[in-house]
């Protein structure tokens, strides 16, 4: 039988999982900054002694909405690459599932990395910036071990450089979703990703 701490507790971990939710898709849109507490408390129905009952700080929710926005992403491409086996056709996958980021799939407001490092990257001290750098290095990394693998397997070319090569698929990623943002050309992405394959085939060695 569930005591009545137990079902309290359960309470407060379901409201401060939905002010996360709630509040990651808020951060991710409309920005960490221009985002208020009083926009916080309008979206998730909670006044904001609710909100600080689970949080010390607006610093704390925005470290905790990003990291949930992480999960969400992250979830989302391991997903589709999940699915394929050879290097090639995960490094596609991972293309495709990051560049549907421009459709508001799986999270609204496009890569959350990217949103919160450009209004990050000149506020030294701020609690955000470790844990930005932290996933995209973690996305670089992910990348990075596609590669080394699909090596190994001889399913990609020896002479690639890893690193390099997952530097660069992901500054193409990022710079993709900037420029269908401003330019709003659906056309953008289909680009990306067609010319992306045609680098992934010149990397990848002919299959047996």
């Amino acid at each position: 039988m569930v005591s009545f701490l137990e079902a309290k507790m359960k309470k407060g971990e379901i409201t401060r999982h939905n002010i996360i939710r709630k509040s990651a898709m808020m951060f991710n849109k409309k920005g960490y900054m221009t985002t208020t507490m009083n926009d916080i408390i309008q979206e998730t129905n909670i006044q904001k002694g609710g909100i600080y009952r689970h949080f010390k700080d607006k610093e704390q929710l925005m470290v905790e909405s990003f990291r949930y926005s992480i999960e969400i992403m992250q979830n989302h491409l391991k997903e589709s690459v999940s699915q394929h086996n050879n290097a090639s056709d995960k490094l596609i996958a991972f293309i495709e599932a990051f560049l549907q980021l421009s459709e508001g799939r799986p999270i609204v407001g496009g890569c959350p990395i990217y949103n919160a490092a450009i209004e990050m990257d000149d506020l030294e001290g701020n609690a955000l910036l470790p844990h930005i750098n932290e996933a995209m290095d973690m996305m670089i990394m992910w990348l990075m071990k596609i590669i080394e693998d699909g090596m190994k397997q001889q399913e990609l070319k020896q002479s690639i450089q890893p690193y390099d090569t997952a530097l660069y698929l992901v500054s193409i990623l990022e710079g993709g979703l900037v420029l269908d943002r401003l330019k709003k050309d659906s056309q953008i992405t289909k680009i990306i990703i067609n010319n992306t394959r045609q680098y992934i085939s010149m990397i990848a060695t002919e299959r047996q």
